[in-house]
């Protein structure tokens, strides 16, 4: 992942120039990089006339086998009151041709906004080579894992496992930050890719015992059964959880402890979780006092969208920050 803080027209075309190079990194050819090289520079442009400035942040994505770009404008600027307007061709707020959206729009395989007057915009695109999109996957994810300002190093980290029934999701924040949370943190993905058959109590305990030799940190996993409405639950110290649905908003309980060096008994929770559950994960980069009813319409966006603008108005700034949303496929 690759993040430019873009304030001055004179920070658009380094940005342009490392999404190009990311873009060739990912397989992309020279046409398709360069694709990928506009909208990102529309997106800065746009975050410097309209968003007062702002963030763009870079970084590849899987889905289908198949690497793709996903490219996030984030800002707090005055925000759009009708963005099907914005979108249109010719409509303009700065003097400029106002093609700038749909151009976006265009060249992108994904492209979605959400924006609030007064509450600033945020912009998603997903590019793919060739512009082929693959055959979407049964859960929709998309994450954020940004190092403490000044570290080079995440200790915060999420796994993914994709079921025939559902999906299974870990959230791990490696205590404290640096290289040593980093170490911990890897140490947890890695035993939970080898062993996310078990089930959600006995994949803890097996954490806990890798887990000894490092640093230890806070576990969260989510273990969702699409077909049969359900989710299970395990957590240990502070990564929160939560969902949202049509019922309303739920946090996911979590019990104390350190994973690798002080835990209790942990417990399993179950969970109703109807078709339009949107379940998201974070560490304590982010503050927990959001909620949904302060974002109208967000909750119908891609996963990718919502972490971003969670993440523009819940970061803490002085640690890691991690966040993670699924939600089912839209059919």
């Amino acid at each position: 992942m690759q993040q430019f803080s873009i304030g001055e027209p004179t920070e658009v075309a380094p940005a342009r120039r490392a999404v190009s190079v990311l873009a060739g990194q990912l397989g992309f050819d020279a046409e398709d990089a360069g694709r990928a090289a506009l909208v990102a520079t529309e997106i800065g442009t746009n975050l410097v006339k309209h968003g007062g400035g702002g963030e763009l942040i870079a970084q590849r994505i899987t889905s289908g086998g198949r690497t793709g770009l996903e490219l996030l404008g984030l800002d707090k600027g005055a925000g759009m009151a009708d963005i099907a307007k914005s979108l249109r061709d010719g409509y303009s707020t700065s003097g400029s041709p106002g093609t700038g959206l749909g151009a976006m729009e265009r060249m992108s395989q994904l492209f979605e906004i959400y924006s609030r007057p007064d509450q600033g915009t945020a912009v998603l695109a997903q590019l793919w080579p060739g512009a082929r999109v693959p055959t979407p996957e049964r859960t929709q994810i998309g994450a954020l894992v940004v190092p403490k300002p000044g570290e080079t190093a995440s200790g915060d980290a999420w796994c993914y496992h994709e079921r025939i029934e559902g999906a299974l999701l870990a959230g791990i924040d490696g205590l404290g930050h640096g290289f040593a949370a980093q170490q911990a943190a890897t140490e947890a993905c890695r035993v939970f890719n080898a062993e996310n058959h078990r089930p959600l109590l006995r994949l803890l305990q097996l954490l806990h015992e890798a887990l000894r030799p490092t640093r230890g940190g806070a576990v969260t996993l989510l273990e969702v059964d699409w077909d049969a409405a359900r989710m299970g639950t395990v957590a240990v110290g502070n990564v929160s959880a939560a969902f949202i649905n049509s019922s309303g908003m739920k946090r996911i309980a979590a019990d104390n402890g350190i994973v690798g060096h002080v835990i209790g008994k942990p417990r399993e929770f179950q969970h109703p979780c109807p078709p339009d559950t949107v379940v998201v994960l974070h560490s304590d980069g982010l503050t927990a006092n959001w909620h949904p009813d302060r974002y109208p319409g967000l909750m119908q966006h891609h996963p990718s969208l919502i972490a971003g603008v969670l993440y523009r108005d819940c970061k803490r700034g002085r640690d890691d920050s991690m966040i993670v949303v699924m939600r089912r496929t839209p059919s």
